[in-house]
């Protein structure tokens, strides 16, 4: 009789709705600093190398067009441990593979870069086209041992890792965690000039850590985002790179609300509210406001604080049931002094997966039935 129950890369994956992403790893060589896994508010899987048997399943789920990546490297975001790809012990199997499948779209693989040696790269070179996302956060051997807390020889691998991919012509992509407190800004500029010299595209992760964080590291991940897009302003510039910050405080909000707001008052709904991460509240307030004027029904924002993880974490990606339900109640007990009756709420779809299930698992549907309120997506 067939096994019809799903293994939790399996299940993660389908429910997340994560296209062409074909995770194998939550093992990693590297304990960095800044690490989700140590300072998650809720259990989270560390599933070792995904079966073989499994990631040809999952490869039953890869649909992917000719121009687009199949992720190897990345991690599903916040319920299984993050881990390095090139680790699996059949990583060379997997490639062929996917490679026998689809000969011709680039493979994707996010790294520290540490087991990138010569040799094996070289064992890499059938398989191509391959990209790496190389996560070089310092180029100073002192601050990268003390950032992935990994010795000086892996590091030397790490560094050589660029001009040994760049010679055999592997595309590379760097990431980098910026951490001036620790390393300062001319270290950061140092970094990025290094990685410029294989490759002019970079994406910048802002250090994120919740209320469990270690004192002794706090001080460390904390960044001026304001400071550190004017600086990533200038890089850009300097040394003609593309450096991506998508959380960047001074980058134009891609929120579009008006065919939303429209859609609302065919459905009859007079007064909506729009519950908003604390990183995009600012901005999406004065674009809803923007709007109001050219819709007939009214529309209210308000901010959601991040009570699960706390600490410097305010994306909508990692906002809970539990955070929006406390939002609420504060809010509607606002309006209600107002006299405002709120007949629909509408949340940020990036906090929940396919089936409207947060990161520990609660659905958004909830808080619907708790309400008495309409909830929207989107």
């Amino acid at each position: 009789m067939n096994d019809f129950t799903l293994t939790k890369y399996m299940y993660e994956t389908v429910a997340g709705g994560y296209n062409n992403q074909l995770p194998i790893s939550s093992v990693c060589n590297a304990r960095c600093i800044f690490c989700s896994n140590n300072m998650n508010p809720f259990p989270i899987y560390r599933e070792g190398f995904r079966p073989l048997e499994d990631i040809k399943k999952g490869m039953a789920l890869l649909n992917p067009t000719p121009n687009t990546e199949i992720r190897l490297g990345d991690s599903l975001p916040g319920r299984i441990s993050e881990g390095e790809a090139l680790l699996h012990p059949d990583i060379l199997k997997v490639l062929k593979i996917i490679r026998d499948k689809f000969p011709i779209n680039l493979i994707q693989i996010s790294t520290n870069g540490a087991v990138l040696t010569k040799s094996f790269i070289e064992e890499l070179i059938p398989y191509k086209p391959l990209k790496f996302t190389i996560s070089y956060h310092s180029d100073n051997p002192k601050y990268w041992r003390k950032i992935f807390n990994l010795g000086e020889d892996k590091y030397k691998i790490a560094r050589n890792s660029f001009l040994h991919l760049w010679k055999e012509r592997f595309v590379i992509v760097g990431a980098i965690v910026p951490l001036p407190h620790l390393v300062g800004y001319d270290d950061i500029e140092n970094t990025i000039k290094t990685i410029g010299c294989f490759t002019k595209e970079v994406i910048v992760f802002a250090p994120g850590y919740s209320f469990l964080v270690l004192r002794a590291l706090k001080k460390n991940m904390r960044v001026d985002y304001c400071q550190l897009s004017r600086f990533l302003i200038k890089m850009r510039k300097k040394y003609k790179m593309d450096l991506y910050f998508s959380t960047d405080p001074l980058m134009p909000l891609p929120f579009f609300p008006y065919e939303v707001m429209k859609h609302s008052f065919e459905a009859k709904f007079r007064n909506v509210l729009w519950l908003l991460s604390e990183a995009a509240y600012g901005k999406a307030r004065k674009i809803l406001e923007g709007w109001n004027n050219f819709v007939p029904n009214e529309h209210h924002a308000f901010m959601v604080k991040n009570n699960t993880y706390r600490g410097n974490i305010i994306c909508s990606g990692l906002l809970m049931v539990q955070d929006y339900r406390k939002a609420i109640k504060k809010a509607l007990a606002g309006f209600k002094k107002r006299r405002v009756n709120i007949g629909l709420i509408i949340l940020p779809m990036n906090s929940f997966n396919r089936y409207g299930d947060d990161l520990r698992g609660e659905n958004y549907s909830k808080l619907s039935e708790e309400f008495k309120i309409p909830i929207w997506l989107r």
